[in-house]
């Protein structure tokens, strides 16, 4: 099967479109707001290694940018790969969180955690929601008239 064959229902490529723009608004957060959403979102201790603890928060303010605009890309131009990009943004997460986590003990209270878990939770649903609708498509091709 081709990538180019691969059927992404309107939902799909208008969700890819607004999990792009979150990003957006993350990146923002963790770039042009930084201080604000470190100290009130994220609620990490400033006192000690601030600016170590901030640089890293905007770094992956910076790879927001990057994944928005990926996202809104290919919900505009490259539909064919929001049901293949969907399972794997949890996924990424996930197993990233799990290393991460080998090493780390936060002690921040990651007052973003609840937003990336609705996000997290929309990227598996709407998944299932493409599967389900591929098995229904495939099963009605191939029902014989009577």
């Amino acid at each position: 099967m081709d990538i180019n064959d691969i059927k992404c229902p309107k939902f799909a490529w208008i969700l890819m479109i607004g999990l792009g723009c979150f990003d957006l608004i993350r990146g923002f957060m963790h770039t042009v707001m930084l201080e604000f959403a470190a100290i009130n979102i994220f609620v990490i201790d400033l006192s000690g290694g601030v600016d170590n603890q901030m640089l890293l928060l905007g770094i992956f303010g910076i790879s927001n940018y990057l994944t928005g605009i990926m996202f809104i890309l290919i919900g505009f131009k490259a539909r064919q790969l929001v049901p293949i990009m969907l399972p794997v943004i949890p996924i990424t997460y996930f197993l990233g969180a799990a290393l991460i986590t080998r090493v780390a003990n936060p002690t921040a209270q990651l007052g973003g955690a609840p937003y990336m878990l609705v996000y997290f939770a929309i990227c598996i649903a709407a998944s299932l929601a493409i599967l389900v609708i591929k098995i229904k498509n495939r099963m009605e091709k191939k029902k014989i008239p009577v």
